[in-house]
């Protein structure tokens, strides 16, 4: 009965511990993708709708970066960030399910 006991203990921490892990993975890919909403090319930033903030990125990293991409922002120490595109809305518009 112990055997038991000890058994159903060790899989529920499991399973608990397997939905944190994905929750943590789940958020952390909401915080790293951003829709855009707007782009100043000229001031080198890009507003999302997430977030509505401007963000400042190297101004190259917003060549092609139109409204309704899905982007990712990278940061490296010492230097402005990076606009990743990582998926462009016609690509999202037109596998959404209808």
């Amino acid at each position: 009965m112990k055997f038991k006991t000890a058994l159903w203990a060790s899989v529920v921490v499991a399973a608990m511990t397997g939905s944190v892990a994905v929750a943590g993975i789940t958020e952390r890919l909401q915080t790293d993708r951003m829709t855009v909403l707007n782009v100043d090319r000229t001031s080198g930033s890009f507003q999302c709708v997430e977030h509505r903030t401007w963000t400042p990125v190297s101004k190259d990293s917003l060549a092609g970066v139109a409204q309704g991409d899905i982007v990712r922002v990278e940061k490296a120490p010492g230097q402005r960030a990076r606009l990743v595109v990582v998926r462009t809305a016609s690509d999202e518009l037109s596998s959404m399910e209808q």
